[in-house]
């Protein structure tokens, strides 16, 4: 009886040891990197058909116009849009517009930002420039000549947090002028008992989105710099309308016209614009 429970006892009751700490923690950060491998991936895999998406998306102008002013400035008004599709924000987008005449003359420039775009949504960004429009301003030949103004627009953006990203935007828009083909013609001076007078014709088309009203008020200016005569036109010209009117304009005496200058400047109650002199034969 003594040696079988000696055997039993020589046995031994088995036990359960425990892994050393090093390895559980070696083994903790495999699971780790596992995850964040798992993690990157996804990551990975979520902005590359995010940016696809967004790649395929671009700025867009909507509602973009041009009109002319009360107070004698072009308005450029509107908005730009940005879409994106995508699963991350656009961060930190900044814009930069710039507007050209049809000859490719720079009228001004604008910027935008900085903005975000939220995923799955769309930007809209609004813009105004204001431009005068005066014989010393780029905006003159807005006045009398129907074109195309260039629009064009970059910047740039963080996508998903991270990674850059940049927006460009080129468009044109049509713009129609106020006094399109606009012309000032002076006849030949006649007598009549004793005044002098000469037919001054004001020619134009209204190509604008708004009336044209208000007042073109003429000089007929000799060549040493005296006043000779004058007049005005009344106008009330609506979108897409034509005008055509003479006045005879009264001479003072003595007043030559030849190598003179004629002098013509729109008004409104807004403001005025002188048009361009031009020389008289």
């Amino acid at each position: 009886m003594n040696s079988g429970g000696s055997r039993v006892a020589a046995l031994g009751i088995p036990t359960h040891r425990q892994p050393p700490a090093i390895y559980r923690l070696a083994r903790a950060l495999r699971w780790a990197s596992t995850v964040v491998l798992v993690v990157l991936l996804i990551y990975a895999g979520t902005v590359a058909y995010s940016a696809v998406e967004v790649a395929r998306s671009s700025a867009q102008a909507r509602s973009l116009s041009a009109s002319f002013a009360p107070n004698g400035t072009v308005e450029i008004t509107g908005s730009f849009t940005l879409s994106n599709p995508g699963l991350y924000p656009i961060q930190g987008l900044s814009l930069t517009a710039r507007v050209a005449n049809g000859a490719g003359v720079l009228l001004g420039t604008l910027g935008v930002g900085p903005a975000e775009v939220a995923p799955s949504t769309t930007g809209v960004f609004p813009i105004a420039l204001y431009l005068p429009a005066s014989t010393s301003s780029p905006a003159e030949s807005l006045l009398t000549e129907d074109q195309y103004l260039g629009v064009n627009a970059w910047g740039n953006a963080t996508y998903a947090y991270l990674f850059p990203l940049s927006v460009s935007l080129s468009e044109t828009r049509f713009w129609g002028a106020p006094f399109e083909g606009l012309q000032v013609s002076v006849g030949t001076p006649s007598s009549t008992g004793g005044t002098i007078t000469v037919p001054v014709t004001l020619t134009f088309a209204n190509h604008a989105a708004s009336a044209d009203s208000g007042t073109i008020t003429f000089e007929l200016e000799s060549s040493s710099f005296v006043t000779c005569g004058g007049g005005s036109f009344s106008l009330a010209v609506p979108p897409g309308g034509f005008y055509e009117e003479t006045q005879n304009a009264v001479l003072s005496p003595g007043c030559p016209l030849a190598g003179g200058t004629l002098l013509t400047t729109y008004s409104n109650g807004g403001g005025t614009i002188p048009f361009p002199p031009k020389a008289l034969p």
